[in-house]
């Protein structure tokens, strides 16, 4: 697949530029691929590129040199990312991971940071889309605040629910195409592996999840919609 047909007016973050902007984003831009654990970019690398998630899934992780503080979350494909420090000159304040097998289309900032400045109506729906991650990141902060182990386990399945999820079958349920570790969901959650253990075989006894060698699957998608919701 050329370059061209993923930079396209099918993804939200290129819809209202012109064919020419387009064709000028592709041109300066180049396919990469990335092995398991591969490293994109550390804290501190210098911001030059975005990217745009070809196939496979990434994993974005911010932690303090303390290591109190830590966070992650997922970029599925067709998703532009890092989505933090554009027009501004800097430095990556996270690391990101290749979780699975990836191949990106590499986008200089420069060159597209030119082209939805000078668009007032793709600019307008990035500050949308900026709006809508915000809305949804100050959720997860809320949720995540409870001392509560089995809420925060809950909320953090809620957030991969709706960032990695993908239909399965005809009765709604939906899958996450890529193995899961509980070790990950731990620290998403800041709980223990041995917590989180026991609340997934919980949750997989009141059938709203099945998880079997690391394969993740939501059989009750109302309850995980409700959870960010709510």
């Amino acid at each position: 697949m050329e370059i061209k047909e993923i930079v396209s007016k099918h993804n939200q973050d290129f819809r209202y530029l012109s064919e020419a902007d387009l064709e000028e984003i592709s041109q300066a831009s180049f396919i990469r691929s990335y092995k398991k654990g591969q490293v994109l970019f550390h804290p501190g690398d210098h911001r030059t590129h975005l990217y745009l998630l070809k196939t496979g899934v990434i994993r974005i992780e911010k932690s303090d040199s303390s290591g109190d503080f830590f966070y992650m979350h997922f970029v599925k494909a067709g998703c532009l990312f890092p989505r933090i420090g554009l027009f501004q000159d800097g430095a990556h304040s996270d690391s990101a991971i290749a979780h699975t097998d990836i191949e990106i289309v590499v986008i200089p900032v420069k060159v597209f940071e030119k082209n939805i400045r000078e668009n007032p109506q793709q600019l307008m729906k990035w500050i949308q889309i900026q709006s809508d991650l915000l809305k949804l990141f100050m959720t997860r902060m809320q949720k995540g605040m409870t001392n509560n182990a089995c809420q925060r386990v809950m909320t953090t399945l809620a957030i991969l629910f709706n960032d990695l999820g993908a239909p399965l079958n005809a009765r709604g349920q939906v899958i996450i195409p890529c193995p899961m570790k509980i070790n990950d969901i731990a620290k998403m959650s800041g709980t223990t592996r041995e917590t989180t253990s026991s609340i997934i075989k919980k949750l997989v006894k009141m059938n709203k999840i099945s998880y079997n060698h690391k394969q993740l699957t939501f059989l009750d998608t109302a309850f995980f919609i409700q959870r960010l919701e709510n």
